[in-house]
């Protein structure tokens, strides 16, 4: 006889529960086995998705005016219908979208904003929208907020501006590992060394030691090397030339070297104490002591390299979806959970300052946002970046911005298709289980199809 065990991963104490398989399924596998021995299968059922489908959307107001709002949705809907070869399907919870559904969905949204009396507007948005939130038990939802620094330099060198931006050099190489192993999705840069693959330089390397000097390489030049770093954390900025002119500036590549966190660092080292991690409290400390500035910086190994953009005055920095960001409005998440361009509600605390940058109070805001950014330490279902606009105020409000909240994803509108776990009713993961060890000279494993219950 075939005992079939299912092992419940919500179950901390190991007991299983055993459950009989269908006729079916008996007759194949004792078919294979012709009757020869009889073996113990153990599963586990897959994972449940990140996300989750709400009951109702729990939408509390927005604190922005409708302008920002419509130049978010008309960034949206420009990068769908600039993109020629989108994904199939977007999953979120057990539901699937494709990428004309996210289109229609923004769409439908701006409709219900703009025909719908202002007190109505958060009921019918509920009422006609699907909602998608972070499953719990997958960390902290956290909101951080980014900007766009505005630099002063020169398009020459000289004893004052003397801290160069760089462009993307030529022998930079970006790797995709799923190319080789199709279910790797890292991707990372290097640099050809003879007919071997290396690591590229490091910001120490760069910065420190000069190593992209006289290559001509530069954009520009610039009087600050603690704006400089900055600007590359931001990864774009509004360059203000000597002769009056305005360069920007945005990301056009990294040197594939993991991002870590000088202000962390510096808290974990007692180098600033508790409660002075914000930026504006970082850059002040390392332009006040010049000489650990270096050491400091260099614990990042991450270095940013840039390209000059042709954006309006009030036009954001181009995002990762190719369109301006919207101040407020525009959201960098982890894409590998939440749909390119789509309306996302985010409810948390924000700060607010005095003229001298100082934090007063925290003040409670919801608002709705949509997706159009990424970056390399936004990792996680419930994990977001809000840009915040440009300049000096921006920055410092951005700087204080760390912050728990709710983030929920609006589909308006469209219905979606079953996810393949959530309609099959066959084989929808594969674990490995043991075989019995008497006269078997194969594989010592075989892979038994599950379910999701």
């Amino acid at each position: 006889m075939l005992d079939v065990r299912r092992e419940s991963p919500d179950n901390g104490s190991g007991q299983v529960k055993v459950w009989r398989t269908r006729a079916a399924a008996i007759v194949i596998i004792s078919a294979l086995l012709q009757g020869c021995y009889g073996i113990r299968v153990s599963v586990q059922a897959p994972p449940s998705p990140p996300y989750r489908a709400l009951s109702r959307a729990f939408l509390s107001g927005d604190d922005l005016d409708t302008s920002g709002l419509k130049r978010g949705a008309q960034a949206s809907l420009r990068y769908y219908g600039a993109t020629q070869k989108p994904k199939a399907a977007y999953p979120l919870g057990d539901d699937v979208y494709d990428f004309n559904q996210l289109s229609d969905s923004v769409r439908r949204f701006m409709d219900i904003v703009e025909t719908t009396h202002p007190s109505q507007v958060n009921k019918r948005l509920a009422r006609e929208c699907k909602a998608y939130a972070p499953r719990s038990g997958l960390g902290e939802n956290r909101f951080t907020a980014y900007y766009e620094p505005v630099l002063r330099a020169s398009l020459e060198p000289d004893e004052r501006f003397k801290f160069p931006i760089y462009q993307q050099p030529d022998d930079l190489t970006l790797v995709r590992l799923f190319r080789f192993f199709p279910e790797d999705g890292r991707r990372f840069h290097g640099y050809v060394s003879g007919r071997e693959l290396m690591p590229y330089l490091t910001r120490a390397d760069i910065d420190g030691r000069g190593m992209l000097e006289d290559k001509g390489l530069e954009l520009a030049w610039v009087d600050d090397p603690v704006a400089l770093y900055f600007l590359h954390v931001q990864g774009s900025g509004r360059l203000h030339l000597e002769d009056g002119g305005v360069l920007r500036v945005n990301f056009a590549a990294s040197n594939g070297m993991p991002y870590n966190s000088v202000g962390r660092y510096m808290l974990d080292e007692g180098i600033i104490g508790a409660g002075q991690g914000s930026s504006s409290a970082i850059r002040a400390f390392l332009t006040a002591n010049p000489d650990l500035r270096e050491d400091i910086l260099f614990r990042n190994p991450r270095y940013i390299f840039f390209r000059s953009v042709s954006l309006a005055a009030n036009e954001g920095p181009v995002g990762s979806l190719g369109v301006p960001l919207v101040a407020g409005r525009s959201l960098a998440t982890d894409q590998a959970y939440v749909p390119p361009g789509a309306v996302v509600y985010v409810s948390s605390d924000k700060p607010v300052l005095d003229e001298r940058g100082n934090l007063l109070r925290w003040e409670r805001f919801g608002r709705f946002m949509f997706n159009h950014d990424s970056g390399a330490a936004i990792k996680g279902p419930g994990r977001a970046d809000i840009y915040w606009g440009e300049g000096e105020h921006s920055g410092h409000i951005a700087g204080f911005m760390n912050r728990p909240g709710a983030m929920t994803v609006l589909m308006c509108g469209v219905e979606p298709s079953r996810g393949y776990m959530a309609k099959s009713k066959g084989a929808v993961g594969y674990r490995t289980v043991s075989w019995p060890d008497r006269g078997w000279t194969g594989d010592d494993t075989v892979a038994v199809a599950t379910t999701r219950l």
